[in-house]
């Protein structure tokens, strides 16, 4: 549960910032509580200055943060979003998971939260008379907000560069590159059951869902270990699969006599959620990048070029797929316990699913389908040349395809020739 919680905290615009404004919290009570002790702190980088005056710092630092904050947030907001209609609804949806926008923002509410509060202690740990005295609250309130403008600038920098397409194709791209090795990684531990061993005999217990979302984590070891002795389980949903209260998500052999104690486990172990993932769901992943394709090649953007951006960058899940074997499904309890995983897609699966919508929709664009042959044809031959030959059917039947498509397309002769030159 480890890495779900930490993608949890990660995807909130709540906690980072919270602790950042934590801290600022807590430095102004702590330099008030130092003024109040000594109010000439005898450094001479502090400045000096009156209640008054101090007061009038401490209010233009408050105001100044959080006036131009809130207009670059809804700014950045807004350009978030009508970047998020030109390629995706969903491939934008972790933008604010980035931890330095996330400290920004907790930096800027922490200045003005600050300056608050020294506005209200300021009077009582400095003397309100004429002579000016050297104040840690109010420097510290100056340098908050020096640090405040800074860090929006490179907000504002960092923002409008995650937002381009290059980086949001190759962002999606890496996650789902990290979530396929990942996902093999998580290996079971013990061999599948020979043709008929894992038969399951008796009446089952059926552990329905007792929450609608998307299935983000299955924990089959914990499954396995809350188990009773030598029993068995095969999970019905996979990660990444629409859920909603009442599906089955596993049946038990045999059936423990309803008890109410394991379902509740049985339910802990796998988790559902309100959205998706790419970081436990490669498929996901890849979806997504058919999105922007699909909404660059659709009449209202007519951005070929962006779709060639994808289908370069598709080739490296699709290629981690195809190379690495897939991972044991099977997981063993301390007592002879056994969890059967759903089947995961077929690699061929993956292949198609990844490029024959974008196929479909490549007629009378000479320079994305040229991209797809060139594309199916490298991962064909990388694997060739790693003795995985038996992998490449799909492949083959998307390159066979590919070419019919450029034929029946229409285009001008020449265009044609020139896309059937990929094939040669």
């Amino acid at each position: 549960m480890t890495g779900l919680f930490g993608r949890r905290v990660q995807g909130s615009l709540f906690l980072l910032p919270l602790t950042v404004i934590g801290v600022c919290s807590a430095a102004a009570v702590l330099v008030l509580l130092l003024e109040s002790r000594a109010v000439e702190p005898g450094l001479p980088f502090l400045l000096a200055t009156t209640v008054s005056g101090g007061r009038v710092i401490v209010t233009t630092v408050a105001g100044a943060t959080i006036t131009v904050a809130a207009i670059v947030f809804s700014i950045t907001a807004l350009s978030t979003q009508m970047a998020a209609n030109q390629y995706s609804p969903r491939a934008l949806r972790g933008f604010f998971e980035d931890p330095f926008q996330q400290v920004v923002l907790g930096l800027v509410v922490g200045t003005f939260i600050y300056s608050l509060l020294v506005l209200g202690g300021l009077g009582a740990v400095m003397d309100d008379g004429a002579d000016p005295a050297r104040s840690a609250s109010v420097t510290l309130a100056i340098v908050l907000g020096v640090a405040s403008v800074i860090g929006i600038v490179a907000y504002l920098d960092h923002s409008l560069r995650r937002v381009q397409i290059d980086a949001v194709v190759q962002r999606i791209a890496g996650a789902a590159l990290e979530a396929v090795r990942r996902e093999h990684r998580e290996t079971g531990d013990a061999k599948p059951s020979p043709e008929g061993a894992a038969t399951p005999h008796g009446e089952p217990l059926k552990v329905v869902g007792d929450r609608s979302g998307w299935i983000l984590h299955i924990d089959a070891r914990t499954l396995a270990a809350a188990l009773p002795e030598n029993s068995m389980a095969r999970v019905g949903v996979r990660l990444g699969e629409p859920v909603s209260v009442g599906d089955r998500l596993v049946t038990i052999w045999p059936d423990p006599d309803g008890d109410a104690r394991l379902v509740r486990k049985v339910r802990r172990s796998i988790r559902a959620g309100r959205e998706r993932s790419v970081a436990n769901n490669p498929a996901f992943g890849i979806r997504l990048l058919v999105d922007i394709a699909l909404k660059a090649l659709s009449p209202g953007v007519n951005d070929p070029t962006t779709a060639v951006d994808v289908i370069h960058h598709l080739k490296v899940p699709i290629r981690e797929i195809l190379i690495s074997e897939p991972p044991t499904r099977v997981f063993s309890g301390p007592k002879g316990q056994r969890v059967f995983l759903a089947e995961t897609p077929s690699r061929s699966d993956f292949v198609h699913g990844a490029f024959s919508e974008i196929r479909l929709e490549s007629s009378g664009q000479p320079f994305v389908l040229k991209a797809l042959i060139e594309v199916l044809g490298d991962l064909v031959d990388e694997l060739d040349a790693a003795g995985l030959t038996g992998r490449v059917d799909a492949l083959k039947e998307e390159v066979a395809l590919t070419v019919e498509a450029a034929k029946n397309s229409g285009m001008p002769q020449q265009d044609t020739a020139r896309v059937l030159r990929s094939v040669e």
